[in-house]
């Protein structure tokens, strides 16, 4: 990553409000010790809370205005990824949830490390220390109690910024610590020009392809791409779009096009969770129709089958709402120790029951 990149607003794409919206706070010297930024993945939050945190860190711009010079040690730090008062942590890769090890240490060291230990200690370069928690929305249980902790006795001296995807999975107790930062998805053309910046797509008339089908979402947009995956994701709304599911065929189709995707296991986890995303992304939609919060849904299937729905039905609002709970019971653990077909069938046959009327 260059110094441009980690440092410079130029690099993010959107955002605009956001940032306006830090700039008055610093403006009025009102910067808070927790903010919880949330937004669908894939959007830029983990890129914004870097750009923010080089800002607060460099040394050379006023401290009341939302900028950084890019070209001092602390800005070149930041790039390389090792200044001593920025700290990162979040999901390791091939994980579904944030270790409570990198919160407070391991059994060893428990209290003595991790990222809230780190975040009490005194700034070693700087007036003040700089956290961002990615994925917070994916803590261990005893996770959220050591954060809670940290949220309700902040170090005089620091900034946490809580980087998640979904604001329902915060719990209560942490979500009422932080100041709450929403974020939209990226627009179209963003995600297509990305796209090709990022050599992701090889041209243009892929990157709009997959950006069409994004939702205003990199990391969705990424894997658009392929279009094993588009097809598997078309595959599941279309069966998603009807109301109550019907398991067998669905399983069958979706269970074969998951297959086609890859053949290695590691892969096939991770493509087994996005059936799962996949499947949030759409019942999300769902509820945000039926209960009249958007009246233009990005996804097709989604329009389709709320055409067909009552809308202010509050039972038929709790049924998707159990689905959707069940969607989420699969992302955040996949089932390790079943094999992934057996997995997605039991996934595929739980919606298909909650799909019923009358279920829970």
């Amino acid at each position: 990553m260059s110094v441009e990149q980690a440092s410079s607003w130029a690099q993010l794409r959107g955002h605009q409000a956001q940032r306006e919206h830090f700039e008055a706070i610093l403006a009025a010297g009102r910067l808070g010790h927790a903010y919880l930024l949330v937004g669908t993945e894939g959007i830029g939050k983990r890129r914004f809370a870097r750009c923010l945190s080089a800002c607060l860190l460099c040394p050379d711009t006023d401290p009341t205005v939302l900028e950084a010079c890019g070209q001092c040690r602390s800005c070149k730090q930041i790039a390389a990824g090792s200044h001593p008062d920025l700290l990162e942590v979040g999901l390791p890769e091939g994980k579904n949830v944030v270790p409570i090890s990198l919160l407070v240490g391991d059994r060893e060291s428990r209290g003595r490390a991790g990222l809230c230990y780190d975040l009490s200690l005194s700034p070693m370069e700087h007036t003040r220390r700089v956290a961002i928690l990615d994925d917070a929305d994916h803590l261990e249980r005893d996770g959220y109690s050591a954060l809670l902790k940290t949220l309700e006795e902040p170090p005089a001296h620091s900034v946490l910024f809580l980087v998640a995807a979904s604001e329902t999975e915060i719990r209560d107790t942490i979500r009422s610590r932080c100041q709450l930062v929403r974020f939209s998805a990226l627009g179209q053309s963003d995600v297509a020009e990305l796209l090709v910046e990022t050599q992701v797509a090889a041209d243009g008339d892929e990157a709009e392809l997959a950006a069409g089908l994004a939702d205003g979402s990199m990391v969705t947009a990424a894997l658009m791409v392929n279009p094993e995956m588009r097809s598997l994701r078309e595959t599941l709304y279309r069966h998603l779009s009807r109301l109550p599911l019907d398991p067998l065929p669905m399983t069958e189709e979706v269970v074969a096009g998951w297959e086609a995707l890859s053949s290695d296991s590691h892969s096939k986890r991770i493509n087994a969770t996005w059936v799962a995303r996949f499947a949030i992304e759409f019942y999300r939609s769902v509820l945000r129709v039926l209960s009249g919060a958007d009246d233009t849904p990005a996804i097709p299937e989604v329009a389709k089958l709320c055409g067909t729905l009552a809308h202010g039905d509050w039972e038929l609002i709790d049924r998707v709402a159990s689905m959707l709970d069940r969607c989420l019971d699969a992302e955040r653990d996949p089932m390790a120790n079943v094999m992934l077909p057996l997995a997605l069938e039991a996934f595929i046959d739980d919606l298909a029951r909650r799909s019923r009327v009358g279920t829970t």
